[in-house]
Order: C-alpha cells, then structure tokens, then sequence
C-alpha cells in the first residue's frame, strides 16, 4: 500500500483502472460460462454485466482511494469515468455503429456508481476528532 502513496495521482488511476478492467474481464467468465451451459438465459447477461462493471470499479477505487488518504472523489471519478470512455472507444474501434446504444450509457452509469461508492467507502472518520457534548 505504501507504494501508492508515493506515486503520482495520474499513475495511482491508471493502475485501478487496469486492475478495473482485469476484473471485469474475471467477473464475467462465470456469467460467459454459465451462458454457454444455457445455466443463465441470455437476457441476464447484460443485467450481470453491469453489476460486474459497478463491482470491478468499486473495488479498486476503494482500495486506492484508501491508501492514498486524500482525493478519494477524484480517484472515483477519474477510474469511473475512464472505464466508460474506455468502452466507448471499444465501441468505436468495432466498426459497427450498431453498437453505440443505450447499454452503453447503462455501462458507464454502473461504473461511475460504482467507483463513487468505493470513494466514499474509503473514507473514514476519526472519532478522535469529533466534537463531544
């Protein structure tokens, strides 16, 4: 944890946003498997995908932002807004103009939601500090 806090905020992003997209890819093996098995119907692919992208954004915000001590806010909203530009650009590289649509305003809201709540799960208040009456 210590080497987060030595590093610059630009470099700290960068790497929860990597470890954002490892996990989201991690998340949705069981979901891709359990499609293919027709264990899960297909409709519930997308549901499950993005409550992957909330949790893959959640967590590595919430251990950044905690191990940094400040900027938790701007960590949550620099990984989470990154994660949905990062999948537009996807979109854009595909070719398909089928493929910009509304799932993917839905993919960058969960992940915005998601790294604000590991924002704010990260702080932490002194009760030292609290006023006594």
């Amino acid at each position: 944890m210590s080497f987060l806090k030595k590093r610059s905020f630009a470099l700290c992003a960068a790497i929860g946003e990597g470890c954002a997209l490892a996990l989201t890819a991690l998340l949705l093996l069981p979901v891709a498997a359990g499609v293919s098995a027709e264990a899960l119907p297909m409709q519930a692919g997308g549901y499950l995908a993005f409550l992957a992208a909330g949790i893959s954004v959640l967590i590595p915000t919430a251990v950044i932002a905690k191990a940094r001590g400040r900027q938790a806010l701007a960590t949550g909203g620099v990984i989470g807004g990154g994660y949905g530009l990062l999948a537009a650009l996807a979109c854009a590289l595909a070719g398909s103009k089928s493929a910009f649509g509304l799932w993917l305003a839905y993919l960058a809201g969960a992940a915005v939601v998601g790294a604000l709540a590991g924002a704010m799960l990260s702080v932490r208040q002194n009760r030292h500090k609290k006023r006594r009456r």
